[in-house]
This record gives structure tokens, C-alpha cells and sequence, in this order.
């Protein structure tokens, strides 16, 4: 028998080996290991009120965290909603608790600088080691005693051991790492909580039912893009004269538009207006081009976990994960448009796998589809654990967001065209894909209206969705 052979037949035998032990010694393992709730004089319950779990934080935009027209990102907002939902789930739990999926989240106004932010969130119904967590966001400007709704959350988190890693590499391997536990059953009270409560059971079912659509094709093809195995659109950038470097020349780049060009600009502009609704007319909005490949959209964040990013248990907060990806879906989105860009909502995320500290977490995206002035930017998100080269993919969404100006008025934008089979795939879906979000934002607001219902200084909104498509 050759050596090798043997060496492969003995390591196998091994593996399987330690793979019986662990399987028996891990649960024994991880009983006998100190609880630190319990060690602290208190006792774990099988029953929590709802509003037990309750949290109100309170937060000041500055200027760190908005972009250049004074608004808020997203992303920060939706690292607030993750920390916030975080500690209403481990107040419930009474142990670690990290983020399992994020629905929907549709933002209905913008925040800017010097603005209060009120985040609330409680848990609404537990499962056996899951609960979803409902989270409000509410702004007030400090000049006025006016409150705006901002967006609404749900999230779902799964309850970790809260019992203390081991220190060794033996203790590692019978502990078994993370293990979910049991978590309380939550008892709604009030009318609000009871109806939250039957509400989360429904929006869990439609999670179980909804069909996940495999969009590995296109990550492939950005993967090729980032590692420079495919060519994209866009060539190398030009030199740009500058006073400074090159005081004796001046450049006039030629701008040649076609009769064709400026009739088809002409006739978006005069349907806008057909259907009532106000475009940039600002000349420094005018874009330049009239569409873009989707390739030349694409564009790559790579970003290190340190321990700021993540829990406890050394795991990349959830929202510091959706905090990244708007960070490249609006670098996408101005690859495409050149104009103020605001993000409008994020689609359901669901975290397939954990990053921790210590990973490279690499982003990439691809305007997917875009409309008189939204676009859809399709993002996904890969882990690489530099010591074991493993690299395993996390999560994906879309991300909507909007050009505009000065004044917050829509700016027309070009179009993004897809040039691969997986391209085309990804832009026939997002017709469908921003109705569904249009009636997911008309329920929201429909929501809010009716919660507040008999104010006066509440306008009805409603949505069209004719009035941004293609």
C-alpha cells in the first residue's frame, strides 16, 4: 500500500475519531462550563413581559456621519436599529444574541445634521431560540417640538451560550464554540403587544415560504471583475490637467450630443412633466451620458473587522455589515449618476454565515436596474479568514437609492444596460422588484397614517409607481 494512501486512510480514521468524541463530550462540556447570569445571584425564568425587553435610545447626527449635502447615511441609521434591536434581545434572553436576518427597511425622510434621533425597540414574539425584534425610528429637529417618522424594522436574533469561551485549543474544541440556548417565552400584555405578538408569528411563516433567488452567476462575474479576469468598460482614467501641475495648457473636453440624444432627453423630460411630477432643472444635474453598461457600475469595499466592529463573542455586528454594503451601493450608484445620492430602503437581508474579528470582509456591487431617478444597486458580501484562506459567503440584498439636487428635487439619470446573461437576468427581475417595495413603502405609510389617526398636521401620502419607472 503507497504511503500516501495509508497517510490519507489513517487521517480520515482520525477525523472521524474526534468527530464520535466531540459529538458525545460537547454537550456534556458545555453544561458543566459557569453561566454568568446565574453566577450574579439571578435566576433564569421560562416567561418575560414584552415590555421588559423595551429600549428607547437617543442620538445626534453630526457631521461625521452624513454625507455632503448634510444627510444622514443610511448605514448609520441601520447600525443604530441593529444595536438597538441587540440589546433588547439580550435583555430577553439574558445572553448573547446576534443578528439573524433583517426585513424590509423603507425610509420615508431624510435626517440631517443637528437632528435628534429617538431608536425605540422591544422584542415581539420568541421561539424557541429565535425572536424578532420591532424597532421605530422618530427624528425631531432642535429648532422645532415637530416628530417625523423615519423608517420601521423588523429583525430576527438568535440566542447564543452566554457560558465563557475556553482559553486552550483542547477547551475550544469540547465547547463546541457557539451553541444557540433556549430562550424565555415572551407574554404580551397590553392590546399593542398582543397584536405585535400575532403579527410576528405571520411575518415569520412568510419568511420560512419565501423563495430565495440564486444570484451566484452575477457574484461570479464581479468576483472576475475585482480580481481583473474579465475586462469591464471602463478603461484606464484619463490625465486631468490641473493649474497647478500644468500651468501652461488648459484643457476643453469636447462634449458632442447627437439631434437623436437631446430629442429623447427632451421627450423624458416633457412625459415628467406629463405625469405631474418636478424634475432637476438644474444645468450642473445635466448628465453627461445617456446610459452606462452595468459593468462599469461595479465597485469593490474591502474592510478589515476589528473588535469595534463586533459583539462579545467576536462577531461582525449585523449593522456594521448593511453600514459597508451602503457604503458601496452608493459608490456604484455614483458611477452611474452624477447627482446628490439618497438611499431610499434596503431589501431583506438574511446572514447565511458570521464574520469575525480579524476577517476581510469584501463587498461588491452593480447598479442592477435604474429608472428616471432611482436606482436598484445589487450588493453582496463575502468573509475571508486570512489563517485558514476559507472564504464563505455571507449575505446579499438590494439597495434603493435616489438622485437629486440642491433643493431635494429628483434628477433624471442614465440608464443602466446589461451586457451578460446573468445582467439580464438581474435587470428583468427589478421591475418587479421595486413594485413589491412601492406597496411595502404605501403599507408602511398607510401604517403610520392610521396609528395617528385624526391629526391634522398628518398629510396622506400616497405612491405612484408610474412615476419612476422606465
Amino acid at each position: 500500500m503507497p504511503s500516501s494512501a495509508y497517510d490519507s486512510a489513517f487521517e480520515h480514521v482520525r477525523q472521524m475519531w474526534i468527530r464520535s468524541v466531540l459529538f458525545v463530550t460537547q454537550p456534556v462540556f458545555q453544561r458543566l462550563m459557569p453561566d454568568p447570569y446565574t453566577q450574579a445571584g439571578n435566576v433564569r425564568v421560562d416567561a418575560k413581559p414584552a415590555h421588559a425587553s423595551r429600549i428607547t435610545m437617543t442620538e445626534i447626527i453630526s457631521p461625521a456621519q452624513c454625507n455632503i449635502k448634510g444627510y444622514a447615511y443610511a448605514g448609520t441609521i441601520l447600525g443604530w436599529i441593529d444595536i438597538a434591536a441587540g440589546i433588547a434581545a439580550k435583555r430577553h434572553a439574558a445572553c448573547p444574541s446576534v443578528t439573524r436576518s433583517v426585513d424590509d427597511v423603507a425610509f420615508l425622510h431624510s435626517v440631517k445634521v443637528g437632528d435628534i434621533v429617538s431608536i425605540q425597540a422591544s422584542v415581539n414574539k420568541s421561539w424557541k431560540t429565535s425572536m424578532e425584534v420591532g424597532v421605530k425610528v422618530e427624528a425631531e429637529s432642535p429648532l422645532s417640538n415637530k416628530k417625523f417618522f423615519v423608517a420601521h424594522a423588523y429583525l430576527t436574533f438568535v440566542a447564543l451560550s452566554p457560558r465563557p469561551s475556553a482559553k486552550t485549543h483542547l477547551g475550544r474544541m469540547l465547547s463546541a464554540g457557539f451553541q444557540t440556548v433556549m430562550v424565555p417565552e415572551l407574554l404580551p400584555l397590553s392590546i399593542m403587544e398582543n397584536k405585535r405578538f400575532e403579527m410576528a408569528e405571520k411575518r415569520r411563516q412568510a419568511r420560512f415560504t419565501q423563495k430565495k433567488p440564486n444570484h451566484q452567476a452575477i457574484r461570479n462575474e464581479m468576483k472576475e471583475w475585482s480580481q481583473g479576469l474579465r475586462e469591464k468598460a471602463d478603461a484606464d482614467a484619463p490625465i486631468k490637467r490641473h493649474p497647478g501641475y500644468f500651468p501652461s495648457g488648459r484643457s476643453s473636453p469636447n462634449r458632442d450630443t447627437s439631434a437623436d440624444e437631446d430629442e429623447e432627453e427632451e421627450d423624458i423630460v416633457l412625459l415628467a412633466r406629463k405625469r405631474h411630477r418636478r424634475f432637476s432643472q438644474d444645468p450642473r444635474m445635466t448628465q453627461q451620458i445617456k446610459e452606462r453598461p452595468m459593468d462599469y457600475t461595479f465597485a469593490e469595499v474591502v474592510e478589515l473587522v476589528m473588535p469595534q466592529h463586533a459583539n462579545t463573542l467576536s462577531i461582525t455586528f449585523g449593522g456594521q455589515i448593511m453600514a459597508w454594503m451602503e457604503t458601496c451601493a452608493i459608490a456604484s450608484a455614483s458611477r452611474l449618476a452624477k447627482a446628490y445620492l439618497l438611499t431610499a430602503s434596503i431589501d431583506s437581508l438574511n446572514f447565511i454565515t458570521s464574520s469575525g474579528v480579524g476577517d476581510v470582509v469584501t463587498i461588491r456591487s452593480v447598479v442592477s436596474r435604474s429608472f428616471i431617478s432611482s436606482m436598484e444597486v445589487y450588493v453582496s458580501v463575502e468573509a475571508e479568514n486570512l489563517l485558514t484562506g476559507e472564504i464563505k459567503f455571507t449575505n446579499d440584498g438590494f439597495f434603493t437609492i435616489t438622485a437629486v439636487d440642491d433643493d431635494n428635487i429628483p434628477v433624471i439619470i442614465p440608464r443602466a444596460i446589461p451586457q451578460t446573461e446573468s445582467g439580464c437576468e438581474l435587470y428583468e427581475k427589478g421591475y418587479e422588484r421595486r413594485l413589491r417595495r412601492l406597496e411595502q413603502r404605501q403599507e408602511l405609510i398607510n401604517l403610520v397614517n392610521s396609528s395617528r389617526h385624526g391629526s391634522t398636521d398628518v398629510p396622506e401620502i400616497h405612491i405612484d409607481a408610474s412615476h419612476d419607472s422606465d
